[in-house]
């Protein structure tokens, strides 16, 4: 399947080409004294998505989207993101990660997704999306010209939907089967960041988050654990526009109860992330 950059991270990536070509004449800035940062990339990862939708009433099948769905494990995934310096120690951040695949799969067993069962030999269409969307405070408990050391916390909003359809079967018989479920998970996450800058033109870091809780009937009607594990190095032209690679691991296991996503979902992705950063 051939995969294509999407309309956003496209305009992303090519604002930050823009600001960079105009750079020459900028000022540079150290790092840790921007107020502002953007950043726009592209994820190259490999997923496992293991999910079970319950019915009215009813237990529904765990399932994997790529064993028995027939979801492509590997593809890509745009990034945007902005972080606001408000304070030399404090700083306020969120970005966007967006991921959508489709698959085809006819089935060798029977499967109950929602409401559904899917019979043997039905030819079921699958369509899955995951916004990532972590907004998170930091505080720097050290700061100077080589170190950052900042404690975070906030709230990782990830937003999953899953329909899966089969009009026939392998025989061509007509069927008429199709489930349809969304939901918004808001999680908090607590976690640590370090940055290390070698010079105004070469940093390299980590981070690591992790949550687990669990919310009462009348609220959320959910539990779940998240961890988000990154490291990176960036590389700075005249201090304020960059380029940087990183490896990023993210888990989410959730088990909910809401009006479109009533069941479990265990999702993880690693992999590398290539981004362009604009800091003013």
């Amino acid at each position: 399947m051939t995969k294509r950059p999407s309309a956003a991270a496209t305009a992303g990536f090519g604002a930050l080409a823009m600001l960079i070509g105009a750079s020459a004449s900028a000022d540079s800035l150290a790092p840790g004294d921007e107020r502002f940062k953007l950043v726009a990339g592209w994820f190259l990862p490999a997923f496992g998505t293991d999910v079970r939708l319950d019915g009215d009433g009813s237990t529904g099948d765990d399932v994997n989207l790529g064993d028995d769905l027939g979801v492509d494990d590997d593809q890509s995934g745009a990034l945007l993101g902005f972080e606001w310096r408000f304070a030399d120690r404090h700083r306020i951040g969120a970005t966007w990660s967006s991921f959508s695949q489709s698959g085809n799969r006819t089935f060798d067993e029977e499967l109950t997704i929602g409401d559904e069962t899917f019979p043997v030999e039905a030819v079921v269409r699958t369509k899955w999306s995951l916004d990532l969307i972590p907004i998170t405070y930091s505080y720097s408990f050290i700061k100077n010209e080589k170190h950052e050391f900042a404690g975070t916390f906030g709230i990782h909003w990830d937003s999953v939907s899953l329909n899966l359809r089969a009009d026939t079967n392998l025989s061509g018989d007509t069927l008429d089967l199709e489930t349809d479920h969304s939901a918004d998970l808001p999680l908090p996450l607590l976690g640590l960041r370090y940055d290390r800058h070698f010079s105004d033109s070469w940093s390299a870091g980590v981070s690591a988050s992790y949550f687990s809780i669990e919310f009462g009937e009348g609220t959320l009607d959910a539990k779940g654990s998240l961890y988000y594990a990154r490291a990176y190095a960036e590389y700075r032209f005249q201090g304020r526009y960059g380029a940087g690679i990183a490896v990023d691991a993210f888990r989410l296991d959730l088990d909910a109860s809401k009006n479109r996503f009533t069941g479990s979902y265990d999702y993880d992705y690693w992999g590398p992330q290539l981004s362009l950063t604009a800091r003013f």
